[in-house]
């Protein structure tokens, strides 16, 4: 039997913008701002189908309503054989007009599972973990929002570049891309942790180093860039041991520093390298071959 055609509950365009409006208002009223900030992969590894390091960038306020509003949901603070391990979730409603208006330039179709929102209550980064696109099952005949399920976000070194000073300002001195020098002439050695200064061709200043590891048999060092460019590079002299060498080839590597006043598994890692000689063809006979 068909419904009655007097009342429109599905089709109603008046009805519709009505219901999304009042939406819209509510979570402005009750809702709080914060920055979504979308995921771009930079370097896919096809057999994992994962980014190891991808980047966050472009981050946008939005309002949202917290819908677990009594407190974070989760197992909270766990103790595991790793240590203390904080397991806080939250889900968030997001208008999906708001949305799509805020990221129009993007041609996002909804929010997406891997993108981080901040929460400024605890300063804290969320990643959303799954988007509910229809709980409200096409309410009048539409979607007015998406609910978030979020996790506390685990930051392993991705690039952070979300355009808000409290985001960036927290990651950017936490990892840091190597770089690798291979000199030639010159004479002394390099101290791990010194600040050592790249001439270029010109002789002025190219660039400010801070050495993480100096290799005296191969003549090499990884350092970190503290400031300048490593263009036209000629030599490099140490502020503190006054070691002096012609280079031979610099630039940036692949690999990361972790600047961490708790962590010291780089130098424990340099300091193992001396424990093993590489030159040994035979490491595991006696002599005989």
């Amino acid at each position: 039997m068909a419904t009655n055609q007097y009342f429109n509950k599905f089709n109603n365009k008046a009805e519709q913008r009505l219901v999304d409006d009042l939406v819209v208002e509510s979570i402005k009223i009750h809702g709080m701002d914060m920055v979504y900030i979308p995921r771009s992969l930079v370097n896919v590894d096809e057999i994992f189908g994962e980014d190891r390091l991808p980047k966050f960038e472009n981050g946008r306020e939005l309002e949202m309503y917290i819908q677990s509003y009594d407190g974070f949901e989760g197992e909270g603070e766990v103790m595991s054989q790793f240590g203390l391990e904080i397991k806080d979730e939250i889900t968030l409603s997001v208008s999906r007009t708001r949305f799509l208006k805020v990221f129009a330039d993007k041609n996002y179709a909804y929010p997406r599972e891997g993108d981080l929102v901040y929460f400024p209550l605890t300063n804290g980064l969320f990643e959303i973990n799954f988007v509910e696109r229809d709980k409200d099952f096409h309410s009048f005949g539409k979607i007015f929002t998406y609910d978030l399920k979020c996790s506390m976000f685990k930051y392993s070194g991705e690039d952070m570049d979300t355009g808000f000073d409290v985001i960036d300002g927290a990651t950017a001195d936490v990892y840091t891309q190597l770089v690798f020098a291979q000199l030639s002439t010159g004479n002394g050695n390099f101290t791990e942790g010194e600040i050592a200064y790249l001439y270029d061709t010109t002789g002025a200043t190219g660039a400010t180093l801070d050495i993480v590891n100096w290799n005296s048999t191969d003549k090499t060092i990884e350092a970190t860039l503290v400031a300048g460019s490593l263009e036209n590079p000629r030599n490099i002299f140490g502020d503190n041991s006054g070691a002096t060498y012609d280079v031979s080839s610099i630039g940036l590597t692949n690999d990361f520093f972790v600047k961490d006043s708790f962590e010291n598994n780089l130098e424990l890692e340099f300091e193992a390298a001396g424990f093993l000689d590489f030159t040994d063809t035979d490491p595991f006979s006696e002599g005989d071959l």
